[in-house]
């Protein structure tokens, strides 16, 4: 758009005086430096950071051309000047930001080799030291300096914390292996259970995300590292601007220009005036600025403490992420069959974009279910530590995708219990099972119990897990191990548009649902994944007859298969995914593997047997 209007520029209409084309083309370099703080709208934008600068010369060459081209002796031409010089500061920052959340560039920094070495470090030392990316290590001194500092609030010690672990668990985002301390990994140093609520932990996560999208999608990493320059720029860009807007004001009726001419160069001045205010004011209150300033001690940080008193209590009471995604597969085909014009929408839909987006509601995490969540990783961590944190237990651990639930419960599809043998190994089609075989016995227990089903939080954990779970495999399908999702999807889908109770075109989701459990096993293939839900789901229901269980314990035991592919799905899911969903929102998926990796359950995250003297551990820089 820049490129376009820079050439119509060029192009000179004679409508336009050339002052004024002159006095316009530094804004486009100025807003080519980025509304806001943002530089990048997805991660291949980093990657590319070459090629935009590239394009800059090519930008900042145009409008210097245009300059020469159309300068006249007017007072524009003058004022122009510092436009200019503040639109090419404002570009640079922007590929400045750019260049360093480039991942080669963040590897190159994780992986670089101390500036000084011991030279009674030996070879093997030295070779280590420039495999490894992190120890987790620091100085206690830096550490009781930077946190423990007693001049500062609980509220602005929890997020000095955030920022503390941010930089120990950076490397993780890079999706390359790295090591941390023993004594680091053992005592979970930042959601330690018996310090940290569910509530807190999933607020540390959320805000430890910002943190990673500001580093890879805004300006405010660099500005906050480099922050005197960048208030430098700030300030000159900032009164670059009034100074032109004020000597315009001053000096506009002396040039004969039409009123919209005047306008619009009103408008222009304005608005970038604007955009640097509110740059500033974001600068002023983000978390950034408020981790290293929001002191008591000094008058004029504890004025700044003041002003950022109730944000910092805000961003403290925060209970982590608020909405997640939910997809219902078979209520979207109840109201598929009664609706004509839904029907009619799908089969010219190929690629079914409105059941996967139209059909796709979003829900609250509410503190049930993070409770619950928090609760079962931390039961795995005490499954990993009483195995030694051996790599070979963690992996056997992320690998359980339900079965080994169904075998702690006595049933074993491996050897005698046959009609819990899940007969796949593609996983998004093993969601489709078990989440049509969840659907089933909830709908059927709503139906016959209804009070106790609506009211047992372990039953609403199970059915919002799982319907998160079913909108991943069909909307997010890139953050779970690959597999067949689109063709399960029609094919389990046109497996239940044949089934029609009492041959009506509207049916209820009760009517819908007695009619899939009535059916025998034989109606289906053997691979569909309907038929193996249905095959669950009367599993399921006949544990209270067959087994004598209870209402709870079967939803107990649904909610915790989930949780199993919940965590295996987070385990295979690689960073570089999770990152690129942080530009919408995040996903819950990407709250619980960033739980998982401050619990050590991660094969990233490596413990480090040597002592705190080594000297790999001193080489490396502390992360504050």
């Amino acid at each position: 758009m820049a490129t376009l209007v820079l050439s119509t520029l060029l192009r000179g209409s004679s409508e336009l005086k050339e002052g004024l084309i002159v006095f316009w083309t530094p804004f486009l370099l100025w807003h080519l430096g980025s509304p806001y703080n943002i530089t990048a709208y997805s991660l291949e934008d980093n990657e590319l950071w070459l090629r935009h600068f590239l394009g800059m010369f090519f930008q900042i060459g145009e409008a210097i051309y245009i300059y020469v081209r159309f300068r006249s002796n007017t007072t524009l031409n003058a004022m122009a000047i510092p436009l200019f010089i503040g639109g090419v500061l404002k570009y640079l920052e922007r590929i400045w930001a750019l260049r360093c959340a480039n991942p080669k560039q963040l590897m190159k920094y994780f992986y670089s080799a101390p500036k000084t070495e011991n030279p009674s470090t030996s070879d093997s030392a030295r070779s280590e030291m420039r495999e490894m990316i992190r120890t987790g290590l620091f100085d206690p001194s830096e550490k009781r300096r930077f946190i423990g500092d007693p001049m500062i609030t609980s509220e602005v010690r929890f997020l000095r914390e955030v920022d503390s672990a941010f930089e120990v668990f950076k490397p993780l985002f890079t999706d390359l292996p790295f090591q941390i301390s023993k004594a680091f990994h053992d005592k979970m140093v930042y959601l330690n259970p018996s310090t940290r609520t569910a509530a807190e932990a999933f607020n540390f996560v959320k805000i430890e995300l910002e943190f990673l999208y500001d580093l890879l999608y805004t300006k405010n990493p660099i500005q906050h590292r480099h922050h005197i320059v960048s208030l430098a720029l700030r300030c000159i860009c900032f009164f670059s601007l009034l100074s032109v807007l004020i000597a315009f004001s001053v000096l506009y009726r002396k040039i004969e220009d039409s009123t919209v001419d005047v306008v619009v160069t009103y408008t222009l001045l304005l608005g970038a005036v604007w955009l640097e205010s509110y740059s500033f004011y974001m600068h002023f209150r983000s978390k950034w600025t408020i981790l290293r300033y929001a002191v008591r001690g000094h008058k004029r940080l504890k004025l700044y403490h003041r002003l950022v008193q109730n944000r910092l209590h805000l961003i403290k009471s925060q209970e982590g992420i608020k909405k997640m995604a939910q997809h219902d597969f078979l209520e979207y085909c109840v109201k598929v069959k009664a609706s004509q014009f839904a029907q009619i929408l799908k089969f010219i839909d190929p690629g079914d974009l409105l059941q996967k987006f139209w059909y796709t509601k979003w829900k609250e995490v509410d503190i049930e279910l993070k409770k619950f969540i928090y609760n079962q990783l931390n039961e795995k961590r005490t499954k990993f530590e009483k195995g030694r944190f051996k790599l070979e237990c963690l992996e056997k651990i992320l690998a359980e995708r339900g079965d080994n639930v169904l075998q702690e419960k006595g049933f074993d599809p491996d050897e005698k219990d046959e009609y819990w043998k899940l007969k796949t190994t593609d996983f998004p089609r093993q969601i489709f099972v078990w989440h049509i075989a969840t659907s089933l016995v909830y709908y059927n227990d709503l139906s016959k119990h209804r009070r106790s089903t609506l009211f047992n939080p372990v039953c609403e954990i199970s059915k919002s897990l799982s319907d998160y779970m079913m909108y991943l495999v069909l909307v997010r399908p890139t953050m779970l191990p690959k597999g067949f999702s689109d063709i399960v999807n029609k094919e389990t889908y046109q497996q239940t548009q044949r089934i029609s109770p009492k041959k009506k075109m509207k049916v209820s989701m009760e009517e819908f649902n007695e009619a899939l459990l009535s059916f025998g096993f034989n109606k289906f293939s053997e691979n569909g994944a309907l038929w193996d839900g249905i095959k669950f789901a009367k599993q399921l229901q006949s544990l209270a007859r067959e087994e004598r269980w209870d209402h709870e314990e079967k939803w107990k035991m649904i909610s915790e298969v989930w949780m199993e592919m919940m965590v295996y799905g987070a385990s295979r899911c690689t960073w570089e995914e999770h990152a690129q969903q942080l530009r919408h929102g995040g996903e819950l998926l990407t709250h619980v593997a960033l739980i998982m990796a401050h619990l050590g359950l991660t094969t990233q995250v490596q413990r480090l047997e040597k002592s705190a003297d080594h000297p790999i551990a001193s080489a490396f820089p502390t992360p504050f």
